[in-house]
């Protein structure tokens, strides 16, 4: 992992096909994409007192900045830590049938693909995070029957393997302690999930890494047996329920009181790489029209923006890298609409052929996955 301000600097070796492109500064990539990285010498062909460099198209070096420098202008290890080019929808239900599929975007051509039925059992109001390879899916139906966002699910994890598009065979370790529904999950980036609402207090913490899971928190400022929703930064977690809201700050792993980031617990949260969290206004399962927009620097709601695909929730959301989807919500029925949503202009459109869920009739309160 590269870690804010760490400057990386002496006789820095890289090994095989693994190490940056290298050389003097006249020597830099001359059509870089975003999270480019050079190796950059002070002296032609010596590794001694080289520094990494990566490409943001920020600064006033030809968008080049060093590593050290980065909080100049931006999260900027945050934001290229990991290069999300794909997308996953696991879960999800129509009327009275909840889904074992999983669905795959990608996201340089925003085509989405059905991957068949990779879950283990059935997941409807559910949640879940993911680390660099596998997506964990929480609670899932073992009964394979419909849940309510009321019912009790269990504490059954099922999971995806995402680099080869297959079932992540199941094992104990993977499963909750507690049985929840409709459950809420903030993630520290793809090392740690915590697990939070959905019928108890009680916070989780799954290790994405270890694939290990311990109970050692107590939710006083929230009411644990709502329904959760949240959306995740750097540094801090944002959860929710229908009454009220908490912060995390994952360093610490300690809960404040917070501003009610969403209206309700099934408006749900977008995470993004720039500084910025959005929730639902308004409504419920459905009626909600526009998003908070939270800057996560200040925690203060810097303007709400218009839904792209109005009167919904329920929602299906991913992270992405310069923009994210939406894949299927609740606007009065389970629907497989989608939108795709850019994070610097804060606006999306719902018209992109080839985007929406397909194989159901209708897909909502599943949960989404990403990788690079």
């Amino acid at each position: 992992m590269i870690f804010e301000n760490l400057e990386i600097s002496g006789s820095l070796r890289g090994q095989g096909i693994t190490r940056p492109p290298s050389g003097v500064k006249a020597d830099r990539p001359s059509s870089p994409e975003k999270g480019s990285m050079f190796l950059e010498m002070t002296t032609s062909g010596s590794f001694d007192n080289s520094f990494l460099m990566v490409y943001t198209g920020n600064g006033n070096d030809s968008g080049w900045e060093r590593i050290a420098n980065q909080s100049n202008f931006g999260k900027t290890s945050f934001r290229f830590n990991q290069i999300i080019n794909y997308s996953y929808l696991a879960g999800g239900y129509k009327s009275s049938s909840p889904w074992k599929n999983v669905h795959k975007t990608v996201n340089s051509t925003d085509q989405t693909s059905h991957l068949g039925e990779l879950l283990d059992y059935p997941a409807s109001y559910t949640s879940g995070a993911c680390s660099r390879t596998i997506f964990y899916v929480w609670s899932v139906n073992t009964d394979g029957a419909w849940k309510s966002a009321s019912n009790i699910h269990g504490t059954t994890t099922s999971a995806v393997n995402m680099m080869t598009d297959t079932n992540y065979a199941h094992t104990a370790a993977m499963d909750t302690n507690i049985t929840r529904s409709d459950l809420g999950t903030m993630h520290k980036e793809t090392e740690m999930a915590y697990l939070f609402s959905g019928g108890s207090a009680t916070v989780e913490l799954f290790n994405l890494t270890t694939e290990s899971l311990h109970t050692a928190y107590t939710l006083s400022t929230i009411n644990g047996s709502d329904g959760g929703s949240a959306f995740s930064d750097e540094l801090y977690g944002y959860g929710w329920t229908s009454s009220a809201g908490v912060k995390l700050n994952f360093s610490t792993e300690t809960f404040a009181t917070s501003p009610h980031w969403s209206n309700h617990s099934q408006q749900k949260g977008i995470s993004s790489k720039l500084g910025k969290g959005y929730a639902g206004n308004e409504g419920s399962y459905s009626g909600g029209y526009n998003l908070r927009r939270w800057s996560n620097q200040t925690d203060t709601n810097i303007g709400n923006v218009a839904k792209p695909d109005g009167n919904c929730g329920e929602e299906n959301f991913t992270m992405g890298q310069d923009w994210q989807y939406m894949l299927g919500n609740y606007n009065g029925v389970q629907n497989n609409n989608s939108w795709k949503f850019t994070y610097a202009t804060d606006t999306g459109t719902t018209s992109v052929s080839g985007l929406n869920p397909a194989v159901n009739a209708g897909t909502s309160s599943g949960h989404c996955g990403w990788r690079e």
